[in-house]
């Protein structure tokens, strides 16, 4: 209650402040005018009451002037009292002797003579007036007299002789005053009084005035007798008073003056507070744009901080990598041009950029998910970090399992080299993953820069080295020598051509056969890919098979092949005797696996073929598997439910685990060199082959032995129980042609001498009977291969599939 009487308190106290203000100086302005205007009305009436005077001493002027002139006749006109008196007095004038008594006149009643007379006597004790007097105003009936008396003397008498008589002229004062013309002050808005103050009483005696009422604080101007004329009675001089009517200040101005002050003092009270009420409310308006403007300011500021924030989270991430918080390929670049340009400029001598490549890290991936292999990388930085804490260099992740690193100031070539090696040893650690024990190894590239390079030339230069150190088998660390470069040109020079040679039809097929052998019956062959290369001559799949995987062809090539493949296998069923099976088993890589519209692909070209699926079998390889195990699965689950038996290949060369056995539908697996050897039969009877041909039974499978290079190879895999092999001792690749032949003449016949391309060429084979202690016999008819490859020289259908991987 007291704040909100306090606030309307506050809200009223300008306008009641200036309403005061107003009041006062309005009030002043209205002292001080009413002074100006009573000035002026004062002044005014001084004016009109001194005009009035002047005219009234006129008059009395002229009474005065007669007396002197009847005087002037008495003296020059007599010698003595008896004959001044017989001189003719002029109107309204008389003679008195020297005793005081009026003289008998014509032209002055004696009553009004004998009153002067009396009057004059009680006023002046007798004759001791001896000069010129004026007496009055005197009442006399209804008359107020003004009379005038002159000594008369003889010539050349001294002021102070005795006067011989007196020559008195009156008249009436109503007379005196009409002559003035007093009626012209009442019409100009006037009120007057003639007045006389009597010495004795101090009262003032009124003659002629406007009004009954005296008048207040009048102008009053005195009337002077005329020059050399005292007053009968001293100090009563006649007095003209003057006051307007309306008064000094009039009411009506006053009135309308304080009017106007109220009505000024009420606007500008009211505007004062309406003034002050706007500008409380604009200062309410100022103060929540302030707050507004504060807070918006604020959060500007708060914004403007948070894009600064969001900035550096932007630059931390444009320049480092996610996962690991280390500084990623952008950021290394520019250091590497950074540092190159001060090796150009001679600040540094020397710098180095090893490129590190993480093994088993999509094998990690494909089994243990993502994260696992996120960790992995996470961990395999810290490792690298703490390793290089000690070492001025720019550690940075370069790829999804690669890292960089760039060596600054290195004092020789041999410095990187020790830098990989401490990398390496930083892997040897078991790595926990999910519960799991891990163990990483890395292939590393690196090369030292000591004169003026580009960052692309450098880092290229570490990546050929990386890549020689993953096919070295011997080193996981390697530097980069020149020869590597003219290798990766040439690399560069087979892939183009590699786009040529599928649309000019320079890629072959050719099969090894695949033997039973109990009886040395050929069961199949496993479909392998030749280039015919137009400057090189025949290239091995090793030379183009990883180039067309990393150019994207492989999908293409492959599908070619099944396409191939099966119209071969529809003709030679055309060819061989009613019932006689074989299949021919292709090759399928990691990026075959990947293709998941690979299983209609096959069940669409079975079907138009009219091949049926036992004919057709893919092999595939542990690594491949491994690449992606969740799409594999999927997609070899399909190739299955169509009738395609799978096989697992190099069995031994890669993890050798039991578990992909069981994960996959697979139906056969080849025991790959490391568990056959090429000496003889002393390995191939070791108890590792042995114990493996016993499992694979038991786990439903069929064993293929493969790379049976000897016959005693071959005896010892039959006497262990391997049904199936293949070799350079039963043949090697040949072209379609020979392969039909030999599926043709059973038993087999070993091939000794057959050139791949099967053209002009003598074929020399050996009759491989069966004996009854088991021990073949060879028989060699020659053969005569066609000069063209009739069956494999069509080109490859242009489908998309992936690689296969045999070499062959």
């Amino acid at each position: 209650m007291r704040s909100e009487l306090y606030k309307r308190t506050r809200e009223w106290l300008p306008a009641a402040v200036v309403v005061a203000v107003v009041l006062i100086a309005g009030a002043r302005l209205i002292a001080l005018s009413m002074q100006q205007h009573a000035e002026r009305a004062r002044e005014a009436a001084r004016t009109e009451a001194t005009q009035i005077a002047a005219g009234l001493e006129a008059q009395l002027q002229g009474v005065t002037d007669a007396a002197v002139r009847q005087a002037a006749r008495a003296t020059h006109n007599s010698d003595g009292l008896d004959a001044f008196a017989t001189v003719p007095a002029v109107r309204n004038g008389f003679w008195m002797g020297a005793d005081g008594a009026a003289l008998p006149s014509k032209n002055a009643p004696a009553a009004i003579a004998d009153s002067i007379v009396s009057e004059w006597a009680s006023v002046s004790g007798g004759t001791g007036f001896h000069n010129p007097s004026v007496l009055g105003p005197m009442r006399e009936g209804s008359q107020w007299i003004v009379a005038a008396r002159v000594p008369i003397r003889p010539p050349l008498a001294e002021a102070a002789t005795q006067p011989l008589g007196w020559s008195v002229v009156y008249a009436d004062l109503d007379q005196l005053l009409s002559a003035t013309r007093l009626g012209r002050l009442v019409d100009a808005g006037y009120d007057f009084a003639i007045t006389q103050v009597d010495p004795k009483s101090a009262s003032a005696r009124t003659f002629a005035s406007s009004g009954a009422a005296p008048l207040d604080a009048p102008v009053v101007r005195s009337i002077h007798l005329p020059p050399g004329f005292a007053a009968a009675i001293a100090a009563s001089d006649l007095q003209v008073a003057i006051r307007p009517r309306a008064g000094w200040y009039p009411a009506s101005e006053l009135a309308t003056e304080i009017g106007v002050l109220a009505v000024l003092a009420w606007l500008l009270g009211f505007g004062t507070h309406d003034l002050t009420h706007s500008l409380r409310r604009l200062q309410e308006r100022l103060a929540i744009s302030r707050q507004r403007q504060h807070a918006l300011s604020a959060r500007l500021s708060a914004e403007i901080e948070q894009r600064q924030d969001l900035q550096k989270s932007f630059d931390h991430a444009r320049y480092h990598d996610g996962f690991t918080g280390l500084p990623n390929r952008r950021y290394f670049m520019n250091q590497l041009d950074r540092a190159l340009r001060e090796v150009r400029t001679r600040q540094r001598q020397r710098v180095a950029v090893i490129l590190v490549d993480i093994t088993r890290f999509r094998l990690i991936n494909d089994t243990l998910g993502h994260t696992a292999g996120d960790e992995l990388m996470m961990q395999a930085a810290r490792r690298f970090a703490n390793a290089t804490v000690a070492t001025e260099c720019v550690l940075a992740r370069w790829g999804g399992d690669q890292f960089a690193v760039l060596l600054l100031d290195v004092p020789s070539a041999e410095a990187a080299a020790v830098l990989a090696g401490v990398l390496q040893d930083a892997l040897q650690a078991p790595f926990e993953l999910r519960k799991h024990r891990l163990s990483v190894t890395a292939s590393i590239g690196f090369t030292g820069v000591e004169s003026a390079q580009r960052a692309e030339d450098v880092i290229r230069e570490a990546d050929i080295a990386l890549s020689a150190a993953k096919k070295d088998e011997t080193t996981r660390t390697l530097a980069y020598a020149p020869a590597m470069g003219g290798h990766a040109a040439s690399l560069v020079s087979l892939e183009a051509d590699l786009h040529v040679a599928l649309a000019n039809n320079e890629l072959r097929l050719v099969f090894q056969p695949i033997v039973n052998l109990r009886d040395y019956y050929m069961v199949g062959a496993e479909v392998l890919l030749r280039w015919r290369h137009p400057v090189e001559g025949m290239l091995m799949p090793d030379r183009f098979l990883a180039i067309a995987e990393e150019a994207g062809l492989m999908v293409s090539i492959t599908r070619r092949i099944i396409l191939r493949v099966c119209k071969l296998a529809s003709a030679w069923r055309q060819r061989l005797p009613q019932g006689q099976d074989f299949y021919l088993s292709i090759n399928l890589s990691a990026a075959v696996l990947r293709d998941q519209g690979l299983s209609d692909y096959v069940a669409t070209v079975l079907r138009d073929t009219g091949v049926p699926a036992s004919t057709l079998k893919f092999e595939v390889t542990e690594a491949a598997l491994i690449s992606n195990v969740g799409a594999a699965r999927d997609l070899l689950e399909r190739l299955h439910s169509l009738g395609v038996q799978l096989i697992l290949d190099d069995f031994g060369t890669g993890y050798s685990s039991l578990n992909y056995l069981q994960l996959f539908p697979l139906d056969y697996v080849k025991i790959d060199r490391p568990f056959v050897s090429r000496t003889g039969s002393e390995h191939a009877s070791s108890g590792m082959v042995a114990a493996i041909l016993q499992m694979v039974p038991s786990l439903g499978l069929t064993a293929i032995a493969e790379i049976i290079e000897t016959e005693a190879a071959a005896q010892a895999l039959r006497q262990m129980g391997c049904e199936y092999g293949q070799g350079y001792f039963f043949s090697k690749p040949v072209v379609a042609e020979i392969a039909v032949q030999f599926l043709r003449d059973q038993p087999f016949a070993v091939l000794l001498e057959t050139p791949e391309s099967g053209t002009g060429a003598t074929l020399v084979v050996r009759q491989i009977k069966i004996s009854e202690d088991d021990s073949p016999t060879s028989v060699m008819p020659a053969l005569t291969t066609p000069d063209d490859e009739v069956a494999d020289d069509q080109p490859l259908p242009d489908e998309r599939a992936p690689r296969p991987q045999r070499t062959g």
